[in-house]
């Protein structure tokens, strides 16, 4: 196990390294109780760094890459459902050469997680669905990926044009089919922070 450290010269940003151990003593019981056996199984423990990547503030990143924003229509469901998304991927750190896929951040919308219904485009017309309005987040962090240099390695745009951005410039995502994928090329980790606030 190893914490997350960074340096200011030259500045540098480390990431924390999760320990992974096994039971000897158990394994060495295993052994000498049936010494025949070809193949002897243990589980692994896994023990989490008690300073995490996560953990750093602007002091660890200092520059502002860039930064993005839509508004939005203070509907209490739909509210719910991009401050839901905004949460999950704020904090998240991006290493050099590491993928961002915002369906692996956000997760799976369900009610269990405090999904809400709300309008989202499906079949050609709007209809309700649970977490509808989460694509605000991904477009919104689409167009700052772009506007920091992010290669957009996976990214496809609503069947209409929607309130809160031009034409060609959203990102619709769906759980399990359609992602928003951005890699990180630059030669140091990013951190994005998200926030939904005052509409």
């Amino acid at each position: 196990v190893q914490n997350a450290y960074y340096t200011i010269e030259p500045y540098a940003v480390y990431p924390d390294v999760r320990g992974i151990d096994f039971d000897q003593e158990l394994l060495a019981n295993m052994i000498s109780e049936n010494p025949n056996v070809e193949e002897y199984e243990t589980d692994l423990i896994y023990t989490d760094a008690d300073i995490t990547i996560k953990d750093f503030g602007m002091e660890a990143f200092p520059n502002l890459l860039a930064s993005f924003s839509t508004n939005y229509v203070n509907n209490p469901d739909r509210t719910t459902n991009l401050k839901l998304a905004a949460g999950k991927i704020d904090g998240t750190v991006v290493l050099p050469g590491e993928i961002f896929s915002y369906n692996k951040v956000v997760g799976k919308r369900t009610i269990a997680a405090g999904y809400k219904n709300a309008a989202i485009y499906q079949d050609g017309q709007v209809t309700d669905g649970l977490g509808g309005g989460i694509c605000q987040i991904s477009t919104t962090l689409y167009n700052a990926a772009i506007e920091a240099g992010m290669l957009i390695e996976e990214r496809r745009n609503h069947m209409f044009v929607p309130s809160y951005a031009d034409a060609g410039k959203d990102a619709t995502v769906v759980w399990g089919s359609t992602d928003f994928k951005f890699e990180n090329r630059r030669s140091y980790p990013i951190k994005i922070d998200a926030s939904v606030s005052g509409g």
